[in-house]
């Protein structure tokens, strides 16, 4: 189902229109036919069909999302249309997720578990990133470097395209942009985000390249200047010399890039709907940060703290009262109501039936803050697909939350499971509490009964999250959460 409303002019209509032979190249099916589709003469995909990227095993098998099969497909192409005047959108996989540098591209390593390099979710034979939760330096260490090779592996395929661009002589007439969709967290904010995923509004996840070369462009010159993705359209449209979309909210960023002005954009804005709904603006100097949920607003000092550890909303009520103004204005013009916004969450996310959150996923769906969690992956625990986390009882400053990525839209059944860890004594009045669009509930759970099963905790209309504290009267468990909608 296309995802784009069919009356918003898209970048590649203009190319085409404009005698433009126009082709995408997408080894990525999520942001393939129905997100990216519309104004292309060929459009090649890597799998018709999205694969299950939460556990990656069908993905990192399927050699059509790699690298080299781009880059084969690509290079073809190029030599039989590289006469004519063409726009080439070519989409690669990587650096995404699972970090699986091929041997030759592993080339960071240090002492920092030399000998892991899978980075997926399997709790016997991935376990850099339950390390990580659980504050290991050294494993969130060897994940950079996993990544820092991904980023090495696929470049060295970027490479070979651009080597294939100058030996066809296209060079002098030929613009190119790389740019990407998202930054990793890679555990920079534990106290809200741990996880090396993708699923805030901090600058690790929203500062993304965007690097341009060709006709009318400076050669090695760094632009230090307020962008948005949103600008890359008018940009390119504008070094091609073709007029800019209608009603494109945009703004070509050629007149920085080329000296004749100092900025573009004095705030830009990013939005993120998946795990905690959340809006953003951005000045030069601070970032401001609403949750929609909640309500709460951070604002970071970015000149000061550039990586957005310390809020200071409080200190600074000015800042925060401008920027909000801003924000606000921004969410009128381009935020639906909530009864659209629902509407469209069930026609293009066809929420789910059922979702099982484990305590070791893909974003940020499950979530533990407070240090002093501790690991539990012993077959005879009992625990949901093996692993769980536990901690002892206390001041509830310790907490584990599961919620979905996609919206759950809906009447949810909400069941816990899990194991029965010699740990010693366990809590019997451990605290859950659902939250929903209708407000909250907390029912204590007795871990010393109904291990091994699932039990329900209650039922909810559009449950945002469930959360666990540790002000109980022993340790607490947090191994997974069901959501099955019944409506």
């Amino acid at each position: 189902m296309p995802v784009l409303n069919k009356d918003v002019p898209v970048m590649t209509e203009v190319f085409k229109n404009h005698g433009f032979y126009t082709t995408a190249v997408v080894n990525n099916s999520l942001a393939g036919q129905n997100l990216t589709g519309r104004g292309f003469d060929e459009y090649y995909e890597g799998a018709a069909v999205a694969l299950d990227v939460t556990e990656r095993v069908g993905l990192a098998a399927n050699a059509q999302y790699r690298a080299p099969a781009t880059v084969d497909r690509v290079i073809p192409w190029l030599d039989r249309h590289h006469a004519q005047r063409f726009f080439l959108y070519v989409h690669f996989w990587e650096p995404h997720s699972p970090y699986d540098p091929p041997a030759e591209d592993d080339i960071f390593k240090s002492d920092a578990y030399p000998y892991i390099s899978d980075t997926g979710y399997d709790v016997a034979h991935a376990p850099l990133k339950r390390l990580a939760m659980l504050g290991d330096q050294k494993a969130i260490e060897r994940l950079y470097q996993l990544y820092d090779g991904k980023i090495h592996y696929v470049d060295r395929y970027i490479g070979k395209l651009l080597d294939h661009v100058h030996e066809l002589g296209l060079d002098g007439n030929t613009v190119i942009a790389l740019t990407s969709d998202h930054g990793e967290l890679m555990f920079s904010h534990p106290k809200d985000f741990l996880t090396a995923d993708h699923r805030s509004l901090y600058d690790e996840n929203l500062h993304i390249p965007f690097i341009v070369a060709g006709p009318g462009v400076p050669q090695g010159k760094v632009v230090d200047g307020l962008a948005s993705n949103i600008d890359s359209a008018p940009t390119l449209l504008d070094l091609a010399g073709l007029p800019p979309l209608g009603d494109a909210e945009g703004h070509s960023l050629v007149p920085m890039i080329r000296g004749d002005v100092p900025a573009i954009n004095q705030y830009i804005y990013a939005e993120e709907d998946l795990g905690t709904p959340a809006r953003s603006v951005r000045s030069e100097n601070y970032r401001l940060i609403k949750y929609l949920w909640d309500g709460k607003t951070q604002l970071f000092d970015l000149k000061r703290d550039p990586h957005e550890q310390t809020d200071v909303a409080n200190e600074n009520p000015l800042a925060v009262q401008e920027l909000s103004a801003r924000l606000n204005e921004w969410m009128k013009v381009n935020q639906p109501t909530r009864e659209v916004q629902l509407r469209r969450w069930r026609i293009f996310t066809q929420p789910d039936k059922e979702i099982t959150v484990d305590d070791q996923t893909i974003g940020s769906r499950f979530l533990i803050t407070g240090g002093g969690w501790n690991n539990d992956v012993a077959t005879e625990s009992g625990n949901w697909e093996v692993g769980a986390f536990w901690t002892e009882g206390g001041d509830g400053s310790r907490t584990a939350l599961w919620r979905g990525d996609n919206p759950l839209i809906g009447t949810y059944k909400i069941s816990i499971y899990y194991g029965h860890p010699a740990i010693g004594r366990l809590a019997s009045a451990a605290p859950f509490t659902i939250v929903s669009e209708g407000g909250s509930k907390t029912v204590e759970v007795d871990f010393n009964r109904d291990a091994g099963a699932w039990k329900l905790l209650g039922t909810a209309v559009n449950p945002y999250y469930v959360k666990l504290t540790n002000a109980a009267n022993g340790a607490v468990l947090a191994d997974a959460v069901k959501f099955e909608r019944v409506d």
